[in-house]
């Protein structure tokens, strides 16, 4: 299957019109994973087993990395108050509670207004201009307010709060963040300080062009750059996929930039940190010792390996031919929080078609896009929420691209060049890109999710 390489997602300007005019297929989403059925739940006493299991045998830095997609800037970030002067109003009355309050406060004043009695749109025009109208990397937003070694407050941004969090893990720790070229440089000479003072390895990855896809106008047209070729753009954060290929660490947490620990909450979010990635090793080496039993042709090896099979999948072909292939797919541990109503989506179990034809119920991570009308009432019945927390076990030089469910791609409209366009996107990350895993989720506590969407969300930060 392995054809194309890191460049599976390199698609033709044809295939790209196919699946950006016909239907969009949909998986094929059985029922929500629950507790006790696809979501497990850890007692205080297996959660601080599973602690001990860490602190006995504490993984390396260049064992185990964080990878942070990042590659976005913070347009969606502030949209929300574009048009919405309630919206803004209610922003600047809560400013005494953002990291970025005070600048904000001084910037309206260097542009010559008042904090009192300007204007809300000189207040939001004073904003945007300090955010380069929403052209300024997500990441770089000052997210919270820290103490200094001094004690005094220092404002912190999501990029130094991932870094703050991973270095009280490991005493050489490695990231990996995903940025836009054009961006690169100022992060790094954000973090630079930072990394030496924690003695962190901060690496960078790139989106490839390759991986771009085209966008049609509403005349069914393809949007074309200012030189007249075919405009294209980033095809989503499923093309990221390419680079965990790049990297030789044999175990990843996977985080969004936006999901950075605070301060209050970043003990709480160590401590099942550090319980997963225990559990995700010891499951990866049970998996390890029975890849090698079959190999060796011990005697009950194969029963025992499809019975480890079938604790993560609720369904699984019997093919004696397939047993490696399927014992050797990537792991992933999931963190998942109960749903509250956030928008996204989730646990599901779905039925996979296998390389063979063959048939599977694994569990999935399904995006609430990827429903149909018809499965309205099965995503109405979801219990948790989207992966706040995920730990890969990999193979390193492993082709990933081996286990991408490439009918799991996304249609989704964006305003291109003022006007509304058919946006072509690669299976997502952890939804169609990992479809092929073997995959457990585990339910961890709510306050372990801190999503930045909207700049309002910044507001009481705790």
């Amino acid at each position: 299957m392995h054809v194309r390489g890191k460049w599976l997602f390199a698609l033709s300007n044809e295939e790209s019109l196919r699946r950006l005019t016909s239907p969009v297929p949909h998986p094929d989403v059985l029922r929500p994973c629950t507790l006790g059925d696809g979501v497990e739940l850890w007692s205080q006493a297996a959660l601080e087993q599973k602690v001990a299991l860490w602190a006995a045998d504490p993984p390396k830095g260049d064992e185990c990395g964080l990878f942070v997609p990042a590659s976005g800037a913070a347009t969606r970030m502030f949209s929300v108050l574009r048009g919405d002067p309630e919206k803004g109003k209610a922003l600047w009355a809560k400013r005494k509670q953002l990291a970025f309050g005070k600048e904000w406060e001084e910037s309206l004043v260097k542009k010559g207004g008042e904090l009192d009695g300007s204007s809300i749109e000189d207040v939001l025009d004073a904003l945007f201009s300090m955010f380069r109208n929403g052209q300024f990397p997500k990441g770089l937003v000052p997210f919270q307010v820290e103490s200094a070694e001094d004690g005094t407050p220092k404002t912190v941004s999501a990029f130094q709060a991932h870094v703050h969090a991973w270095s009280e893990l490991f005493e050489e720790p490695h990231l990996w963040f995903t940025v836009q070229p054009s961006f690169q440089k100022e992060i790094d000479a954000h973090l630079a300080p930072l990394a030496v003072q924690t003695s962190s390895k901060v690496s960078f990855g790139l989106q490839h062009p390759q991986t771009d896809t085209p966008s049609l106008s509403p005349t069914g047209n393809w949007v074309k750059a200012e030189d007249g070729s075919v405009l294209k753009r980033p095809g989503g954060h499923g093309a990221l996929l390419p680079l965990l290929e790049d990297i030789s660490a044999p175990m990843l947490v996977i985080r969004n930039i936006d999901n950075a620990p605070s301060p209050q909450r970043r003990s709480l979010r160590s401590m099942w940190t550090r319980a997963m990635v225990a559990e995700a090793r010891k499951w990866a080496s049970e998996r390890d010792v029975l890849v090698q039993a079959v190999k060796k042709g011990e005697p009950r090896a194969s029963a025992m390996a499809w019975d480890w099979l079938k604790s993560a999948y609720a369904e699984c072909s019997d093919a004696p031919d397939r047993l490696l292939e399927e014992l050797q797919r990537p792991l992933r541990m999931v963190g998942v929080v109960p749903n509250e109503g956030q928008p996204g989506g989730g646990p599901f179990w779905a039925q996979v078609k296998g390389e063979d034809g063959s048939l599977h119920v694994r569990p999935q991570i399904v995006e609430t896009s990827e429903f149909s009308e018809d499965q309205q009432a099965v995503l109405a019945q979801a219990t948790h929420f989207n992966p706040v927390e995920m730990v890969a076990a990999l193979s390193p030089g492993q082709p990933l691209s081996d286990f991408v469910d490439e009918s799991r791609y996304l249609v989704v409209s964006k305003n291109i060049q003022g006007q509304p366009c058919k946006v072509l996107e690669h299976p997502g990350l952890w939804n169609g890109a990992m479809s092929g895993w073997i995959t457990r989720f585990v339910q961890i506590p709510g306050d372990c999710f801190q999503p930045v969407k909207t700049v309002l969300d910044l507001c009481g930060r705790v």
